[in-house]
């Protein structure tokens, strides 16, 4: 009994400071397989560690999803926050992948813009996993693990948002999709200095729907 407690204490505390930390971040997944890999340690005191951050409020437990670190309530304020670090980040990446010269014009972008078109008006979150896997593929050609990450999480965090923000979100798919028809073509052509233009412009645009909605 001892033994098995001091198990489960030692995946609790690994799972926490990796929260904690910001090792992991708000709407990571979180997997099982990977913890008892690297504790080397059965199923089971992971899943009993699960149980009670998610009693502390670190992870939710989303039945035949998985877990995920915890969202907190995103506010206007937070959202702006977050748009303005993606800019950032975005414009970056860009600069960096133009300066070292990446050729992007085998990169099938058109593929996705097209699925994305045809799931503008679904209910599901089918448009924003294609925006996520959007930018999984413009980010495989930069090497900046970390910085890849810290864009894919934070766009997953703005998402994950609720209520009327979310609404606004849904409603911005149209305008969404056609900033990224442009973007598309602007890499495919490798044409960095334009598709960091537009980018802005769609980041922006989003911010602009956001503040007038809400307010």
């Amino acid at each position: 009994m001892a033994r098995r407690r001091k198990v489960e204490e030692k995946a609790y505390d690994f799972i926490k400071n990796q929260i904690t930390t910001s090792q992991w971040l708000e709407g990571r997944q979180i997997k099982e397989l990977e913890i008892a890999d690297v504790l080397e340690i059965s199923r089971t005191p992971i899943r009993n560690a699960f149980l009670r951050l998610e009693e502390e409020g670190f992870v939710s437990i989303l039945p035949n999803k998985g877990v995920f670190v915890a969202q907190t309530a995103i506010d206007l304020k937070g959202l702006k926050d977050r748009l303005y670090y993606l800019e950032t980040l975005f414009q970056h990446v860009l600069y960096s992948m133009e300066r070292a010269e990446i050729d992007l014009s085998r990169v099938s972008f058109s593929t996705l813009t097209e699925k994305m078109r045809k799931t503008i008006q679904l209910k599901s979150e089918e448009f924003e996993q294609l925006e996520n896997l959007f930018w999984k593929a413009v980010l495989e050609h930069h090497d900046n693990i970390y910085m890849n990450q810290s864009i894919l999480h934070t766009f997953y965090s703005i998402y994950g948002v609720e209520g009327h923000a979310r609404n606004i979100l849904n409603q911005s798919r149209q305008v969404k999709l056609s900033h990224y028809q442009n973007i598309s073509d602007l890499l495919g052509e490798n044409n960095y200095v334009y598709a960091r233009r537009e980018v802005r412009i769609l980041l922006n645009q989003l911010l602009i729907n956001l503040i007038q909605g809400i307010d």
